[in-house]
């Protein structure tokens, strides 16, 4: 008589795992930062900077070396064109010690700048950041050449123009999605809108998103709801009177866009 192979029992994903594992570090190490004081905050994210910067600089170091300049590539307006620049750069650990400054203190002013501002972050505070980054890149580097501080000048003016034209193009691109939510949120609370207008209680439109109050949960509206998104004793027999009167057209509303939903086949 044959038997029947038990069921197997699949083990939990490795890399779900270890993304749950990730995230949870994440929210403590966050967690344990916002109980430190200012200064641990960017010293932490200096030395992070730095580190990511080093080992960035150490690969592109190593890269390079990997690739030797042909013998024509010496020549060049620079006075040694790609040999030049790539004497002046320095090996694997002058690119790490170079990238490692760079991106250290524009960790580090970055950081200092928000804080200073109680959290603000805009194109100015990253601009400033930049600039202060650009400049000691060119200091360290040499790249200046006899004339170090006008050019950690210029340096620095151009690592701020091109961090302010990233922002702005980051922030068009998180405005168009931020966009895109919203008229779907806006569309999730038509018949609440349109009710809180008839009302005349507009300024409540954000206590019924607040607590999620949107146009499924209309016919099932009762008073303790309304109490516990603050909405007065007052605005609160208005709104329940009048969904009481319309209850049934809200019910009908809601099984019509059902029935609009897609099916599975």
């Amino acid at each position: 008589m044959a038997t029947q192979a038990a069921p197997q029992t699949q083990g939990p994903n490795p890399l779900v795992w270890v993304q749950t594992k990730q995230k949870a570090a994440g929210q403590a190490f966050q967690a344990w930062m916002k109980r430190q004081p200012p200064y641990v905050e960017v010293a932490v994210a200096t030395l992070g900077g730095a580190t990511q910067g080093g080992v960035l600089g150490g690969v592109m170091g190593g890269m390079s070396k990997m690739n030797p300049t042909p013998p024509g590539g010496a020549a060049g307006p620079l006075g040694g064109g790609q040999a030049g620049m790539s004497t002046m750069m320095g090996g694997p650990m002058t690119q790490a010690r170079n990238f490692a400054v760079m991106t250290g203190s524009h960790a580090l002013l970055s950081t200092t700048i928000k804080k200073l501002r109680n959290g603000v972050e805009d194109v100015k505070g990253n601009m400033a950041a930049s600039f202060g980054s650009g400049a000691c890149f060119s200091l360290v580097s040499g790249v200046g050449g006899p004339n170090p501080i006008p050019n950690a000048i210029s340096t620095g003016v151009v690592f701020a123009l091109f961090q302010g034209a990233f922002y702005q193009i980051g922030k068009q691109f998180s405005k168009g999605k931020e966009k895109g939510g919203k008229a779907a949120t806006d569309a999730a609370y038509f018949r609440t809108d349109q009710m809180l207008d008839t009302l005349g209680l507009v300024k409540y439109k954000k206590n019924f998103r607040k607590g999620m109050l949107s146009d499924t949960t209309l016919p099932l509206l009762t008073d303790s709801a309304l109490h516990e998104v603050h909405v007065p004793a007052g605005p609160r027999l208005l709104i329940l009177d009048h969904v009481s009167q319309y209850k049934g057209y809200y019910k009908q509303d809601l099984a019509k866009r059902a029935q609009l939903l897609p099916r599975d086949q």
